[in-house]
């Protein structure tokens, strides 16, 4: 059996792809994940795992391999399948979305989203956070609070966690991405953004049509920088990825 760590667009593009589904397991982090997997004959599986639980999990599923398509940014759930896969002498195989290359375009980049917060504070301007909801904590204490513009996933979940943090509502952009060039600008038009915060997530994560989008409109971008974390298996195409598998 394959271990699928999923939950992205990417991992739903493998799925599409991959010619024998039925020898893939699939888990996600949330719920919602799980259901976006719903028109695909795969096993899922809804639940965030912590080492032990993935040791568990990989035991009991008798995993062959795992192939790791999590978002860039989740540092720690592909730093726990390496170790496993090295414990239990399992392959591992990554799959790095390709980068967004451009030019003459005026970025700023930061290693913690406190840092971020810590800059954008003193900013003038209405501001939009692309970082999804992990990270909504770390600015809703802002004295510029109100200046601020999130957007995340709509679910029950994400939305009472705002509701929690202060946020308003009339500064919740609750869509699911990734986004059209057009669609990042019509928002970034429609709320008079100067400044939007977002990730390193490559094409399939929608970052070209944000960069794009912020160039028509002169919005300058504040990069969260991606976790540094070495693979000794990396694929930047789905071909390469499963010939190898």
């Amino acid at each position: 059996m394959i271990w699928v760590i999923g939950g992205t667009k990417d991992s739903r593009e493998f799925i599409e792809r991959f010619p024998h589904p039925e020898n893939l397991i699939v888990t996600t982090a949330t719920e919602y994940g799980r259901e976006l997997l719903a028109e695909y004959t795969v096993r899922s599986l809804a639940q965030r795992l912590d080492y032990k639980a993935m040791i568990r999990f990989v035991q009991e599923e008798r995993i062959e391999k795992i192939v790791d398509l999590s978002h860039p940014y989740a540092r720690e759930v592909s730093s726990n399948a390496i170790s496993i896969s090295q414990e239990l002498n399992i392959p591992y195989l990554r799959f790095e979305r390709a980068e967004v290359k451009y030019e003459d375009l005026e970025t700023k980049s930061f290693s913690l989203p406190e840092e971020i917060a810590k800059y954008i504070e003193i900013l003038e301007g209405n501001i939009l956070i692309t970082l999804g909801s992990n990270t909504l904590e770390k600015f809703s204490n802002l004295k510029n609070l109100r200046n601020l513009y999130f957007r995340v996933l709509p679910t029950p979940e994400v939305l009472e966690k705002c509701r929690n943090l202060g946020i308003s509502p009339k500064n919740i952009l609750a869509l699911q991405g990734p986004f059209s060039e057009n669609m990042n600008k019509a928002m970034i038009e429609e709320y008079k953004i100067k400044y939007l915060i977002t990730k390193y997530s490559g094409k399939t994560g929608g970052e070209k049509e944000k960069v794009e989008a912020c160039r028509k409109t002169g919005t300058k971008i504040l990069y969260l920088n991606k976790p540094s974390l070495k693979y000794d298996s990396v694929f930047n195409s789905f071909e390469e990825l499963i010939k190898s598998l």
